[in-house]
């Protein structure tokens, strides 16, 4: 999976940004509102920075700087991991647990932010799309089994009526579709047996 499947993933679909000027009171009371624990700085609709909880605690609260005075560019976290579109998700979880962060940002080859994903978005794709590819595996299942068992009692029936009209073509055409449905529904239910464990 692509980072361009995440957004039906999502927890939030609207992004939330701020211009590095934004002072650092208002993007706390926006993340408060909001639920989020992070938003992208933006200039001129370039991503320059991201402004976590960790920054504010770390170089605001911590310094005892004033939030009304201080601005996103003064506590902002510059030096930042991007992802383009074209990723995978794996690689990209797999980054952001080598690298420590919660958040990802995605943008173009110009810099321009497309998206902000959370770890939890990354983990809520992950989980959502596991569950509708066992939902389409437990389809075909059920697909797998039915056709062969219609085929098994059709295959009966012609056994039954060819052996009194003596069509030993048919009769022999019929055991093949025969020992075929039985084999297409053992291999079937192999692959219904993790039903089991839900």
């Amino acid at each position: 999976m692509k980072i361009s499947d995440l957004k039906k993933y999502k927890l939030k679909s609207e992004l939330t940004i701020c211009e590095k000027e934004r002072p650092v009171s208002e993007i706390a009371r926006e993340m408060r509102d909001r639920n989020i624990g992070a938003i992208p700085i933006t200039e001129n609709n370039k991503l320059v920075g991201i402004v976590s909880e960790r920054d504010i605690v770390t170089r605001l609260v911590l310094e005892g700087k004033d939030p009304d005075l201080t601005t996103a560019s003064d506590i902002m976290t510059s030096d930042i991991l991007t992802a383009t579109e074209n990723d995978t998700i794996d690689n990209v979880i797999s980054n952001m647990k080598e690298y420590g962060i919660r958040h990802m940002p995605v943008s173009d080859n110009e810099g321009k932010l497309l998206a902000f994903y959370s770890i939890r978005d990354f983990l809520k794709a992950k989980i959502d799309s596991g569950q509708e590819i066992k939902r389409k595996h437990k389809n075909l299942a059920k697909y797998q089994i039915g056709v062969p068992v219609i085929l098994i009692l059709l295959s009966f029936l012609a056994l039954i009526l060819d052996l009194f009209s003596q069509k030993n073509i048919i009769i022999m055409f019929s055991i093949i579709f025969f020992i075929i449905g039985v084999f297409s529904v053992l291999m079937a239910n192999k692959n219904v047996n993790y039903d089991n464990e839900d």
